[in-house]
Parts: C-alpha cells; structure tokens; sequence
C-alpha cells in the first residue's frame, strides 16, 4: 500500500503530526520558566543535547529529502537500515525526546520534563501506525524490525 503525496492529510497521518507540534509547543512554552539546577544537572543536560543533535543530524542527514513528518513514507522512500538506523528503528524521534528530556533537566524543569517523556508514549503510538505503512511498503521491514529491535531508544522500547 503506497500513499501518493496529493492523498488526504488524514489518509497520510496528518493528525498525527498535528498532535506532535502541539505537545512540542507545550514542551517549549513550559520550558519558559526554567529554574537553576545544579551545575551536574546542566552538564547532564547539555550532554543530552549534545547526544540528540548529533543522532537526529545524522538521521536527518543519511534521510535527506525523504524525510518527513507524516507517518506515510513519501514516494520515492527508501528503507535506511545504516548508522543511527542500525541502532533504533526511529532515530529522529529517539533524537528529540532526548533533546527535549536534556532542555528540561539543563533547565531544571519538571513540568517540561513530564512534557517531554509524554512523547515516549506519544512516538511509540505513532511508530506503531508508521510500521503498519512500512511493513506493507517495503517487503524487507520485517526482517529489519527483527535486526533492529529497538524502535525508538535502545534497549529500551
């Protein structure tokens, strides 16, 4: 089952999509008011950045114009099974909830943090949808779901 690009916003999982950028607008607004932790705390934090800049770059960059938000994979999708893809089946989501947890301690912030580890639940429910798109358009995804058995943070979930 191929989704063409022109298909509904519904039909490619738009809602979906809609549902992260909100979540990721309650994370930064509530991310505002942040306190001042401890400097182990910021460290940790900024590490964790550090971590999800670097996993979602290259996640982003081996994808390059094949990514996209949507759960359906666009046309001319590829299935990456290299570098951070060899890890996590979902890397980029892997990427900003370890971003967003990292602001959140930097920041000494609890409520941006519970925000923040809501996309765990949030992203697992949408791989589970993307998968379903996966496995029916690419005939390999079975066999690298079993190489791969992390889909968003390595073992883990």
């Amino acid at each position: 089952m191929t989704i063409k690009f022109g298909e509904s916003f519904y039909k490619r999982g738009g809602w979906w999509v809609v549902a992260q950028f909100a979540l990721f607008g309650l994370i930064l607004l509530a991310l505002r008011w942040n306190e001042d932790p401890a400097v182990w705390l910021q460290v940790l934090g900024w590490v964790a950045v550090a971590v999800a800049v670097v996993l979602g770059g290259s996640a982003a960059w081996l994808i390059r114009r094949k990514i996209t938000a949507m759960p359906a994979p666009v046309d001319d999708a590829v299935l990456f099974e290299i570098g951070p893809f060899a890890i996590v089946r979902h890397p980029i989501y892997a990427a900003v909830i370890t971003g967003f947890v990292g602001l959140s301690i930097k920041g000494g912030n609890l409520a941006a943090l519970a925000l923040s580890l809501l996309l765990i639940p949030f992203f697992y429910a949408k791989t589970v949808h993307e998968e379903k798109l996966l496995a029916a358009r690419f005939a390999q995804y079975d066999q690298y779901r079993e190489r791969v058995p992390s889909r968003i943070l390595p073992w883990v979930l």
